[in-house]
């Protein structure tokens, strides 16, 4: 409104002095708003608001409900002096030690070679990945049409003895 009524009084032949007198506005604050004038109309007629300056989250109400109950779970872990790091307290020690001597015993009783024996192991990958954050105008609480891209592909990766 500042700009329009400037530039009003701008073709009747005041000054940015007179105009800045008038609104109460700076004689450099008139002149930048007339030489970014064209910048301006234009953010104004394409709806953009010029309040935005900043990045914020945007965080979805479930992954917040989730962090908070991890949260109180490793607090719940470390004041019971249960690690939360490590070996798991799950795993089969005595299964992972007998378990090469089985493959061997495997691979001796099928006649396989190196060549025959394979590792594999199954792996995702979100090949479409948004960005954390979204440039959002000071007024606003959240980006609309802000949705996590749930494109994945997953591989199965293995390699030979």
């Amino acid at each position: 409104m500042v700009m329009y009524k400037g530039h009003y009084k701008n073709r009747l032949g005041k000054g940015s002095t007179a105009i800045g007198k008038h609104f109460n506005l700076g004689e450099s604050t008139v002149r930048e708003i007339k030489k970014n004038e064209a910048a301006i109309r234009k953010s104004v007629t394409s709806g953009t608001k010029l309040s935005t300056k900043f990045a914020s989250y945007t965080r979805d109400k479930l992954l917040e409900r989730t962090e908070r109950a991890i949260a109180i779970w490793i607090e719940e872990q470390v004041q019971r002096r249960i690690p939360i790091t490590g070996k798991s307290a799950t795993s089969e020690e005595g299964a992972a030690k007998i378990f090469p001597e089985e493959l061997a015993k495997i691979i001796e009783d099928g006649d396989y070679s190196a060549d025959q024996v394979f590792n594999a192991d199954e792996t995702g990958l979100y090949w479409k990945k948004l960005p954390n954050r979204t440039y959002i105008a000071k007024d606003e609480k959240t980006a609309s049409g802000h949705k996590a891209s749930k494109d994945r592909v997953t591989s199965l990766l293995c390699s030979n003895a």
